[in-house]
């Protein structure tokens, strides 16, 4: 996991680096250039972002708000050696920020932080006979069954991006496109809300017109034949008619000979 700290102080700096050592976090520090960080988050999946209050260019909290913009998914830590208007903070920040430190830093309390926002949840992917999502062991509810279909399909795609047309013709083919576009726009709103009622929304990325699913936080039995080989004696989502094409695929690459 990647984790960037923006603090103008040295000192401060320095007495962070060593509770980070044995986290397992990826860190890059940025002294006193928020421009640079932000770029960061523009180019890298950053998870965890620590800003201090105060800086010279721009303040933390509209820095927060900046990245926020760029990555919805960011996790925020705001860190100042004054008192601050938390409400206010919570308020701007909402559901990013993961809390409010005070300098100097609570070593226990910084790494318990840590440690709650490394923990990634288990996700489990079935698609043979049938198609399922699980976290931690337990089915997911899906409220609508396009969402869910349109999962499969993000699925299905192994980790390629799926235009918003593709997916369309796909879910949608008896509609015409303007219906057929309200009608994803509906499917990708009740997706994500699944994902985040299940603390999963970084499983799925949605961009503007397309969305791609992230095959490094989950495991999925298609694509572990997909990269490890196996026998496949199965049927492959069954439930959805435009599966056929890949199954066909499995049983000619991986079927019993």
């Amino acid at each position: 996991m990647k984790l960037i700290v923006l603090d103008d102080e040295v000192s401060a700096l320095n007495n962070f680096l060593p509770m980070i050592t044995d986290t397992g976090f990826e860190c890059s520090i940025f002294k006193d250039d928020p421009f640079a960080a932000l770029d960061c988050v523009k180019n890298e999946k950053i998870d965890l972002a620590v800003l201090d209050v105060k800086m010279p260019k721009i303040d933390g909290i509209t820095l927060a708000e900046k990245m926020i913009d760029i990555d919805g998914d960011i996790k925020i830590i705001v860190v100042s050696g004054y008192n601050q208007n938390e409400e206010e903070i919570r308020q701007r920040i909402g559901k990013n920020l993961i809390d409010i430190l005070y300098k100097p830093y609570d070593v226990a309390a910084f790494n318990k932080i840590l440690a709650s926002v490394a923990t990634k949840p288990k996700i489990f992917i079935k698609t043979f006979n049938g198609f399922d999502l699980f976290v931690n062991g337990k089915a997911v509810r899906f409220s609508s069954a396009k969402a869910k279909e349109l999962l499969a399909l993000l699925t299905d795609a192994n980790g390629s991006y799926v235009q918003m047309e593709t997916a369309v013709d796909y879910l949608w083919q008896n509609k015409d496109a303007e219906h057929g576009k309200n009608l994803y726009r509906d499917a990708v709103c009740r997706l994500r809300l699944t994902l985040q009622q299940n603390g999963i929304e970084r499983l799925v990325r949605f961009e503007r017109g397309c969305a791609i699913i992230d095959v490094e936080r989950a495991q999925c039995d298609y694509w572990d034949i997909l990269k490890n080989g196996g026998v496949f004696v199965s049927r492959y989502l069954p439930q959805y008619e435009w599966a056929v094409d890949t199954e066909a695929m499995l049983s000619i690459k991986y079927g019993e000979q």
